[in-house]
């Protein structure tokens, strides 16, 4: 039986709901006391007469929102880590495609391309079922399968024998590699209640956002020193450790799944068949299937605030790796510096995401628990937003100034300083959309977050092919104009949405 296999509707729309009367003014937690507050939901408690299964206290320990600190952040450096090595295998290979290219007797730049972006695909892919799959039977299940899966496609990447089995397999590497990029987020929901979750998030955004970054830094060093396969052997190597670690000692952090292995443990040890989890649905597991593969779907489709916030995200991280596939063409033409150097340029990105990332994880959960208190203890997901737009209004800029100086052939240092501001305004971007579509949709998060990442995949995967074209039509001055002003246009997204996203989440609800 599923984790979420059992009782009613009613029972778990009261959970859903979240907030609720509290057995006590202070819940007790390991990192210090959590204030009551409509964000901190109500703890299910056991009703064993009823033959109803869930926590025994509302600061049970086995719930994940009461774990010891040691527990919490085990769990959160193994998925930290494992989300890092993931996006490696989207960029690291970058800096070595024409060696790539050249050992299987291609010279198509649309196939090289393809075969750097089609690891970014799977990432669109993979979310739609093993996100909702989280939601069904648990985070470690799936993480476990995924990140093994990943790893094994990695080994045939590491032996592929012709370019279309290079491409398929990393298709296939980046579906199973997908799973932990969007159940991460969902995790730090599951473990960390609203007032300490900026941080915990900032940690697990910015590892999935500066380790593209990192990738080519690294791998333009492999590929010329060690050749192109190298790079696929130490990615095993790191990705298979940490799996390892995984397996054996990540512990499960979905609150229904811990239920209902409780429930089962209850029914042998009290001979009692009628015990059933309160965290639980009372559908069939195939229905509960289809719904849940649906879920993602529905999110994409019909909410507003899913719809906005995929589109914005999606499109700087479409750009970050148009610029991805160009530096290498773009400084090794016109600057001529070597595969080794020309990875050198991707730390002006990781520069300025650590920048972006160490102001927000000092300031934002502050400036949340301050303007809660000024609207009377009621927080509201728009909150996450505040004073972020100044950040986000950093990217198109960046960009125009990045594609003019390397037009004007301006020194090294201007265009790589130029795309420091774009690092900052991306994680920007990435942590403030996605932790505002976690507290949106808490419940559901895992969901919630895959519907971001599927759009964000799909123009990650085919924007870079616009990349060459559109530099060899216009220029790398006019071309990289056309990318700033786009991003220029969709900064006030963060503007309206700190006026109008409470109006548009309450007109428009989706029936999960």
């Amino acid at each position: 039986m599923s984790p979420t296999d059992s009782v009613s509707e009613d029972n778990r729309s009261d959970i859903e709901k979240g907030p609720g009367p509290l057995a006590e003014d202070v819940l007790s937690s390991t990192d210090g006391p959590v204030a009551r507050t409509p964000t901190t939901p109500s703890a299910p408690l056991t009703e064993l007469e009823k033959g109803l299964i869930a926590w025994d206290s509302p600061s049970d320990p086995q719930n994940p929102l009461h774990w010891p600190t040691w527990k919490r952040r085990l769990d959160m450096t193994l998925i930290s880590i494992i989300t890092f090595l993931s996006p490696l295998g989207s960029s690291i290979f970058a800096p070595g495609t024409a060696l790539t290219m050249t050992d299987f007797d291609t010279t198509s730049n649309a196939i090289g391309a393809l075969m750097i972006t089609i690891f970014i695909l799977g990432y669109a892919v993979g979310p739609m079922f093993l996100s909702p799959l989280s939601e069904i039977y648990g985070r470690y299940p799936v993480i476990v399968l995924s990140c093994w899966f990943f790893v094994a496609l990695l080994i045939g990447c590491g032996f592929a024998p012709s370019m279309p089995a290079l491409i398929i397999m990393r298709f296939l590497a980046g579906t199973g590699g997908s799973g932990v990029m969007s159940i991460a987020p969902a995790m730090v929901a599951d473990i960390y209640p609203v007032e300490q979750r900026s941080f915990a998030m900032g940690i697990v955004l910015f590892v999935q956002s500066v380790s593209p970054a990192a990738g080519p830094i690294c791998g333009g060093f492999i590929a010329q020193r060690l050749g192109w396969r190298w790079a696929y052997w130490i990615l095993i190597i790191a990705s298979g450790v940490v799996t390892i670690l995984i397996t054996f000692l990540m512990a499960e952090s979905y609150a229904p799944a811990i239920v209902e292995k409780k429930t089962q443990r209850l029914r042998k040890e009290l001979e009692r068949e009628d015990l059933r989890s309160k965290l639980a649905l009372e559908v069939t597991g195939l229905v509960l299937l289809k719904r849940s593969l649906v879920r993602p779907i529905k999110l994409l489709t019909r909410s507003p605030a899913v719809i906005a916030m995929s589109l914005y995200v999606a499109t700087i991280y479409g750009m970050l790796y148009l610029l991805f596939t160009t530096i290498p063409t773009v400084f090794g033409d016109i600057y001529g510096w070597s595969i080794e150097l020309t990875g050198l340029v991707y730390i002006s990105f990781a520069i300025g995401m650590c920048l972006s990332l160490a102001i927000l994880m000092k300031t934002t959960d502050k400036k949340v628990a301050r303007l809660r208190k000024l609207n009377n203890g009621v927080f509201e997901p728009e909150m996450r937003l505040k004073g972020i737009v100044y950040f986000a209004a950093c990217t198109g800029p960046a960009i125009l100034v990045y594609g003019w100086t390397v037009q004007y052939r301006v020194h090294w240092i201007v265009p790589i300083l130029a795309l420091i501001p774009f690092g900052v305004g991306m994680v920007a971007i990435f942590l403030s959309c996605q932790t505002y579509i976690v507290d949106s949709f808490s419940v559901y998060a895992a969901s919630a977050v895959a519907a971001v990442a599927f759009l964000r995949s799909i123009l990650g995967a085919f924007l870079p092919f616009a990349g060459p074209p559109l530099l060899e039509s216009l220029g790398v001055g006019w071309g990289n104009t056309v990318l700033g002003l786009i991003a220029i246009c969709l900064t006030p997204i963060m503007p309206l949405f700190i006026r109008y996203g409470h109006q548009l989440r309450t007109k428009f609800p989706v029936q999960l």
